[in-house]
């Protein structure tokens, strides 16, 4: 399915706001006010929502349009010509009784996988029992796809597939649609062999590490700009399908994985983000290697600079907690100067 929602401005948890909107029914899901103007205020939807009831500034609150489920949920809701919010009710009320997915922390848990047509389980593949509910709700055709794992797997700490912080999740979730609407349409039940093909394609890869420096890592990038190291996930969604599509500066990256030359601190995939991806597709559609060069030295040299300054702010901590002499008003500034690096980081060079 085609994404094509602005972003939301609140997506992460954030405090000091008292403008909150919520749908009628549903006190357990909030929205911002710039996503009810940007995406509500003139549709049927909007007589739905209401001034969500007031609640202390220092509560921790986050948009629901920050979630992709919901995302999802909404262009679905579209798409299907809905005169109502079933859907995104539905999610919300999952995610509200469903233990949260763990994302990249390593659990143990009952996992849910997918089976070929021998019936074995794709390796390496694993869902927690939230997400495969929100599949099987917002994509009804794939209930019963995903099969519990036999017992033995819920004693191994794993990591959910479907994490959104994965840059593979939006692959899979598209790659989920897909098979949904080929079912719909055929209605034949869910052919999962496409599915199956993608997910084992990727799990021969190593996964994309985004912005964890890593020492000693093989890369791709280009000989021409050594800072643009690119994980194999990474090239293989954004540089390779370039280099298919004929003559550009695609074609000068190393197609094998090398150690990356005067790595120093270490070295991080730069082609994660969607920021870093739009500088490629420009330099690609403009033949502009300088320009991906400059601004891949840019963001190498953030990634550098605001690293020290998080470990210096990480000593100081150290150094209080060990004095004992560590005060609320401390601990608060120290939290206030991480979140500052934290956000400059994620909105402006990552």
């Amino acid at each position: 399915m085609k994404k094509g929602l602005p972003p939301c401005p609140r997506p992460d948890f954030v405090l000091g706001y008292d403008d909150w909107y919520t749908i009628n029914g549903a006190m357990n899901i909030d929205f911002c006010p710039e996503c009810i103007n940007t995406l509500f205020e003139r549709t049927i939807f909007r007589p739905h929502f209401r001034r969500s009831l007031p609640r202390s500034l220092n509560a921790k609150v986050r948009c629901a349009f920050g979630s992709p489920w919901i995302r999802l949920a909404w262009l679905l809701t579209l798409q299907q010509h809905r005169t109502d919010l079933i859907l995104l009710k539905d999610v919300a009320e999952i995610e509200e009784t469903t233990e949260a997915c763990p994302g990249s922390v390593e659990t143990v848990q009952s996992w849910y996988g997918l089976r070929d047509p021998d019936g074995l389980f794709v390796r390496d593949f694993h869902v927690c029992f939230g997400d495969v509910r929100k599949i099987e709700r917002l994509l009804p055709s794939l209930a019963g796809l995903h099969v519990k794992l036999p017992s033995r797997a819920s004693y191994e700490k794993r990591t959910c597939a479907m994490r959104i912080d994965s840059n593979r999740f939006s692959t899979y979730l598209d790659a989920l649609v897909s098979t949904h609407e080929k079912a719909h349409a055929s209605r034949k039940g869910a052919d999962p062999m496409p599915l199956i093909d993608l997910i084992e394609r990727k799990t021969r890869l190593r996964e994309c590490t985004r912005d964890n420096m890593l020492i000693g890592g093989l890369w791709h990038f280009n000989p021409d700009i050594p800072t643009l190291t690119v994980c194999e996930d990474c090239f293989e969604s954004v540089v390779e399908p370039q280099i298919k599509n004929g003559p550009s500066i695609a074609k000068r990256f190393h197609r094998a994985v090398q150690p990356a030359h005067s790595e120093g601190l270490g070295s991080s995939c730069q082609l994660y983000s969607k920021r870093m991806r739009k500088v490629f597709q420009r330099a690609v559609d403009e033949n502009d290697l300088k320009y991906l060069a400059r601004k891949s030295q840019e963001r190498r040299e953030a990634e550098l600079d605001l690293q020290e300054r998080y470990r210096a702010v990480m000593k100081k901590a150290k150094r209080l907690a060990q004095s004992g002499d560590v005060n609320d008003e401390d601990e608060r500034r120290l939290s206030r100067e991480l979140e500052r690096i934290s956000s400059e980081w994620k909105t402006k060079w990552e």
